[in-house]
């Protein structure tokens, strides 16, 4: 089991106090649920994990490793993905494209498409995936599907933690099952899940923990 896991974090922009001495942590093989209102410092502490912000003070490790991140691409590097209600995906490319943006499969310089394709396939049957074919355009997927591309596009990347924020903010409720479907064969894969969201009738369903932020405080972490 691997566990991330925070010590005295705190992040101070000019008047205002956005994480104050936050000490938690999450495992894996569990959805971890982040809750809490509007500027009570979720967004934040993910930030931190991803790289797009540092700390003021404090630390966060990964299996006892004490980690800092420069930028995103250092968190990638140490396998944490986030994936942002904003979804990133360009409509007028592929799945397979959209998966391996900036890194598609070559042979010497040309794209080697059927390896990128049978690579997208792989990756969608391991997540349970299988009627979203890697050759479709994205711009005729369903929302959750276009969700679930984005999801596959962050396990590309084989992370140790995934960050999930919001995930079902613009899916119809037919659509949130799917979802779950998929984020119950992630947490299978050893895979340590923080689940970002405001619906609470949602979190029984499919998270394992649930830590508590307010005004930048953790103020707790229950089994749910």
């Amino acid at each position: 089991m691997s566990v991330l896991r925070t010590e005295k974090i705190v992040k101070q922009y000019p008047g205002c106090l956005a994480l104050n001495d936050v000490t938690v942590s999450f495992e894996s093989g569990k959805v971890n649920a982040l809750l809490g209102k509007n500027g009570s410092g979720k967004t934040t502490l993910v930030k931190c994990f991803s790289g797009a912000i540092q700390p003021t003070s404090g630390s966060f490790y990964l299996d006892d490793k004490k980690l800092h991140f420069n930028n995103t691409a250092e968190a990638n590097a140490m396998g944490f993905a986030t994936v942002y209600q904003e979804m990133s995906l360009i409509p007028s490319l592929s799945v397979a494209e959209n998966i391996f943006l900036g890194r598609m499969p070559k042979k010497g310089k040309v794209i080697d498409w059927k390896k990128a394709n049978e690579q997208a396939e792989a990756l969608l049957k391991k997540m349970g995936v299988k009627k979203i074919s890697p050759k479709e355009i994205v711009s005729r997927l369903s929302m959750w599907q276009c969700q679930v591309v984005e999801i596959t596009k962050a396990m590309s990347y084989n992370p140790k933690v995934l960050m999930l924020d919001e995930p079902t903010s613009s899916l119809a409720s037919n659509e949130v099952e799917s979802l779950f479907n998929v984020i119950r064969e992630l947490k299978k894969q050893d895979i340590i899940i923080l689940y970002i969201s405001h619906k609470l009738h949602e979190v029984p369903q499919i998270t394992d923990t649930i830590t508590v932020l307010r005004d930048g405080y953790c103020v707790g972490k229950v089994n749910t």
